[in-house]
């Protein structure tokens, strides 16, 4: 099946499931009692709100609730089937802004972020019926994260991490080195890190 036929039958599997990224942000969306980081609704993508599908199909096969990724989307090219993961790598820093911190937060992702990643090819497969679904289809596995993502800098600063604590510039390199290396460790799909501010600007050229 292509992008566009997988993304339509989702849709239409889950009322109402059809949204915006930012809407899916636990740290800005007013939906979650927040308010935008970015002043207004920046990104004009429709996404599927996952999560929701995946309760419903988990609700089908009357099981456990299942890990999801939170939105999924198609390219506007319709050449690619995108799963989108939120972090909010700005709470951490907020709170507990050191280096342990990140990096025990870091740990986290790398343990569930590939099982988010299965569990949500699953879905996708249980809603097609069909097991071959995506066989063919090229898939995107996007972090989002809501800090600053200067991919001119993640390859300059990946040599020494543990020289990187102390400054809050420092820390959030830091975060975005670990998220890189995280998304570069997923085997057998093709990865993006992106600031979510760039959701809509960096999805245009897929």
């Amino acid at each position: 099946m292509t992008p566009s036929e997988i993304y339509d039958k989702i849709k239409r599997y889950t009322e109402g499931c059809e949204t915006i990224i930012c809407n899916l942000h636990s740290a800005c969306s007013p939906t979650k009692g927040k308010t935008y980081m970015c002043t207004s609704q920046s990104s004009k993508t429709p996404v599927i709100d996952f999560d929701t599908v995946k309760t419903e199909a988990d609700k089908v096969l009357n099981i456990e609730s299942r890990n999801s990724v939170d939105a999924l989307t198609k390219s506007p090219s319709g050449n690619y089937l995108c799963l989108v993961e939120l972090k909010s790598w700005d709470l951490v820093l907020s709170y507990n802004g050191t280096e342990k911190a990140i990096r025990k937060q870091a740990k986290k992702y790398e343990s569930n972020l590939p099982l988010k990643l299965t569990d949500s090819i699953s879905i996708c497969k249980q809603i097609c019926k069909d097991n071959s679904a995506l066989d063919n289809c090229h898939i995107i596995f996007i972090l989002l994260s809501d800090i600053s993502v200067e991919e001119d800098g993640l390859s300059d600063i990946n040599s020494n991490l543990t020289a990187l604590a102390g400054s809050s510039s420092n820390l959030n390199m830091l975060c975005n080195q670990l998220s890189a290396d995280i998304m570069n460790g997923i085997p057998n799909v093709e990865t993006r890190y992106w600031e979510c501010r760039e959701f809509d600007e960096k999805l245009e050229v897929l």
